[in-house]
């Protein structure tokens, strides 16, 4: 194959376009259990909570409840119930 036969072969090919990728929707606790009338807004919706980014810690150190604590909480951790 020779030099210009290469570049014509180069030029002809067009990227494709890519298109942005829409906002996944947040799981509500509501998506999979039944939940209480009075159960406020912010247990029906886990990921509105927010600070749970954590620093590297020496794992000689590191205990059960610093590794439980330091992931946010899902859908099915959250409470079902109120007042």
């Amino acid at each position: 194959m020779s030099e210009e036969n290469a570049q014509d072969c180069a030029g002809a090919v067009e990227p494709e376009a890519v298109e942005p990728k829409a906002a996944t929707p947040l799981e509500k606790t509501s998506d999979y259990y039944s939940v209480s009338e009075h159960l406020p807004v912010r247990f029906n919706n886990p990921g509105w909570f927010r600070g749970y980014r954590t620093k590297e810690v020496v794992s000689l150190y590191r205990t059960s409840n610093q590794a439980y604590g330091s992931r946010a909480p899902t859908v099915h951790e959250m409470p079902v119930g109120g007042k």
